[in-house]
């Protein structure tokens, strides 16, 4: 194990005294952990980019093969990557394959307002992703907000998720209820606030 870096050549000595005892002691766990198995030919070779491996590794550039910096460098790489599949999964965060879509209209209290609501597979555990969206709805004031409905006999009976509407406005919701134990197309936008005590009384939004 003499070709792993001393601890003193990794740690600066103005590190504080707790600071540098708790990493001597990782320091000297991954030592007797030893290095990892030997990689194959083909990552053996591949190049590492300067700017990949960052300042640290970039003055070691001549001891980027050994394990304890070789294996420093993958992590941050899977690192990296976790980070980057994040993104792009919130970039795209209401998007999803519908396999039914719903319309809605304004009633008196809103006429000028529309939307839809498309409905995704369910998963594994039952989870239904939807994704609501509304317009023309006036954008609510103290407090206010808007909750879309499922109906039992024409009256709103559970959430599924609340939205405030600033002109055209997309929102991804996710529900685990059984649909076959609501009305057919029992889907309602109420609007809550508090001139009628955040009551489901005030329908804005009905299916088409």
């Amino acid at each position: 194990m003499s070709n792993l870096p001393n601890f003193d050549e990794l740690v600066g000595r103005d590190v504080p005294r707790d600071e540098r005892e708790r990493l001597r002691h990782a320091h000297e766990l991954l030592i007797e952990a030893g290095p990892p198995p030997e990689l194959s030919p083909e990552l053996e070779n591949v190049p590492w980019p300067e700017e990949a491996l960052g300042p640290v590794f970039g003055r070691r550039k001549h001891r980027a093969r050994r394990p304890v910096l070789l294996a420093a460098a993958l992590a941050t790489a899977v690192v990296a990557g976790f980070v980057l599949g994040q993104v792009t999964t919130n970039s795209s965060a209401t998007a999803i394959d519908p396999v039914q879509t719903v319309h809605l209209r304004g009633t008196a209290l809103a006429s000028a307002a529309s939307g839809s609501l498309e409905l995704g597979q369910a998963d594994r555990a039952g989870n239904w992703p939807m994704v609501l969206q509304v317009k023309g709805l006036p954008k609510l004031r103290n407090g206010g907000y808007y909750d879309l409905y499922l109906t039992k006999n024409g009256v709103p009976l559970v959430s599924c998720g609340t939205v405030n509407s600033s002109g055209e406005t997309v929102v991804r919701m996710s529900v685990a209820y059984d649909f076959d134990f609501f009305d057919k197309d029992g889907w309602v936008v109420v609007r809550k606030s508090p001139s009628n005590n955040f009551a489901t009384s005030d329908i804005v939004l009905r299916v088409v």
